[in-house]
């Protein structure tokens, strides 16, 4: 029996099934995204706004769209994002909990929602990192889209392979030589993809001062985004696992 099959088995003697796991993982974007919404709206938003009066000063830029119409699908994607990451989210969680090597439940979400943020976010925005309005790219937005995405699959094969890595070399050695260990080659598999893809240069218009600052609370409000995932992900799971008969109770 293969190491996924073993932990879906565990999730499945847990009273957990299919459904179950998907309400935990939409209930739980629609907080996480509701936060994200907010977050946005209240940080993001002026930083934008004051961006969008230096976007209008460079040749070709795009009208500005109403900004009640940006508010709305600012919101609205941002609950969409987070159902959509929290079922992914959830749905590993309940494969790999039992591997994350702590006993406190709301630990290992945190801890799974930090390696989430890591991959998802983090790494991909050291190579292409979150730029308002009055920034130009060398690259199309279709190029960085596949950029963007291509530094997540990295990510996450980094991120297994260090896993991996501290799993069986903590057991075999120590501690600090699976983390030191799985951490280098974390490190070697991003580089590699960061000198693989196309390079990519900004051009900006802003005052570097509003671009940090942009770029600071975005990376925040996607830290504030994990995080909640993290800490609601076993709340969820265990409001919506079904409720066993007592007399099937007796035949475990």
């Amino acid at each position: 029996m293969t190491y996924v099959t073993q932990q879906a088995s565990l999730a499945i003697k847990g009273s957990l099934n299919f459904f179950s796991i998907l309400k935990a993982g939409i209930f739980t974007g629609l907080i996480a995204g509701i936060a994200l919404g907010g977050l946005l709206l209240l940080f993001l938003t002026p930083i934008i706004m004051e961006a969008e009066a230096y976007e209008v000063q460079i040749p070709d830029s795009h009208p500005l769209i109403p900004r009640n119409i940006v508010h709305s699908w600012t919101f609205a994607g941002a609950i969409m994002l987070g159902v959509l990451y929290s079922i992914i989210f959830t749905f590993v969680y309940t494969i790999v909990q039992h591997s994350i090597p702590v006993k406190n439940t709301q630990i290992k979400g945190l801890i799974l929602a930090l390696n989430g943020f890591l991959v998802a976010v983090l790494v991909p925005s050291l190579y292409l990192p979150p730029n308002p309005p009055g920034i130009e790219t060398s690259l199309p937005v279709m190029a960085r889209q596949s950029i963007f995405l291509a530094i997540i699959i990295a990510g996450i094969l980094a991120s297994i392979a260090f896993w991996v890595i501290y799993s069986r070399l903590s057991r075999k050695y120590n501690l600090m030589t699976g983390l030191s260990i799985g951490a280098f080659a974390f490190v070697v598999i991003v580089v590699t993809a960061f000198l693989l893809v196309p390079s990519n240069s900004n051009i900006s218009s802003i005052p570097s001062d509003l671009l940090w600052k942009y770029r600071v609370e975005s990376l925040g409000a996607m830290f504030a985004f994990w995080a909640i995932m993290g800490v609601m992900v076993n709340g969820m799971l265990d409001y919506f696992r079904p409720h066993v008969r007592t007399s099937e109770k007796t035949l475990y």
